[in-house]
């Protein structure tokens, strides 16, 4: 019988790939020493643009002031006018500026290549915080933020019963910004219960408002929630008091007897 001779097939083996790596490799390299080439070379120009006096400050400009002198702001900002505009950091002044008590924020901008300009946003107080060390201002988002001293104008409405505590979500925050809204819906200007009328709105043992007026002697009773249509209600009554001639003869007025009623509480009522 004949034999079948077989032929042995060496694998194909590829001469190239080492060759093919060496070159990548090479590449690489040229990329990497071309990218470090770079950075070094925009790292001495920056450095070289922080000390030219093309980029020195020549102008500051600081609007928005009122009852925060230019002067503090400045102070409060770090910054003279021998600095290099590239080298000021924007947030670490506006984190110097706003940490004032009166400030409540502060817009930076540059105006290359060597000018400064700071818009501030000052507090407005809505009412005075009558607290345990004195007199606050606080703002109409329920912000305590200054202490209300002579001379400063403290014609504003006296907040007063509000517990120590205002966090967020507390029993004390929610009965001034309860106190707040009211305030607010009296100073859009209506002629029957403006803002100047209030004198005092205080927080009696369960929580309510009573609200004491600039020109007349009796309590208001106006209960907790629902100040927008308590409110409107309390304008429909008072002028309807007014139209009648009855302010002289009224005791009290009860805007928490009933979710849909009004009591006005006479003086001759036992």
């Amino acid at each position: 019988m004949k034999k079948i001779r077989t032929a042995r097939v060496d694998r194909y083996r590829p001469h190239g790939d080492g060759e093919h790596r060496s070159v990548a490799v090479l590449v690489g390299l040229i990329v990497l020493g071309v990218v470090l080439a770079l950075g070094l070379v925009g790292f001495i120009v920056y450095q070289g643009m922080l000390r030219s006096d093309f980029f020195q400050l020549t102008a500051i400009g600081i609007e928005g002031c009122r009852r925060v002198p230019k002067s503090k702001v400045l102070e409060l900002s770090g910054v003279d006018i021998y600095a290099n505009l590239l080298s000021l950091s924007v947030d670490e002044m506006r984190e110097r500026i706003e940490a004032h008590e009166w400030i409540a924020a502060a817009a930076i901008e540059r105006h290359w290549p060597n000018r400064l300009e700071v818009t501030i946003t000052e507090r407005k107080p809505a009412a005075l915080v009558n607290r345990p060390d004195g007199f606050h201002f606080v703002d109409g988002k329920g912000v305590i933020f200054a202490a209300a001293l002579p001379p400063e104008d403290m014609d504003f409405p006296v907040i007063s019963g509000i517990a120590e505590d205002v966090a967020e979500g507390s029993e004390g925050q929610l009965a001034l910004r309860e106190a707040l809204s009211f305030v607010g819906y009296a100073g859009c200007g209506n002629p029957i219960l403006p803002r100047q009328n209030i004198s005092e709105l205080y927080v009696d043992k369960d929580g309510g408002l009573v609200l004491l007026l600039a020109d007349r002697p009796f309590p208001i009773y106006l209960g907790r929630e629902q100040m927008k249509t308590k409110y409107g209600r309390l304008v429909r009554v008072l002028h309807w008091l007014y139209t009648h001639k009855k302010f002289e003869t009224t005791a009290a007025i009860r805007m928490d007897y009933r979710p849909d009623k009004v009591l006005v509480v006479d003086k001759g009522a036992s």
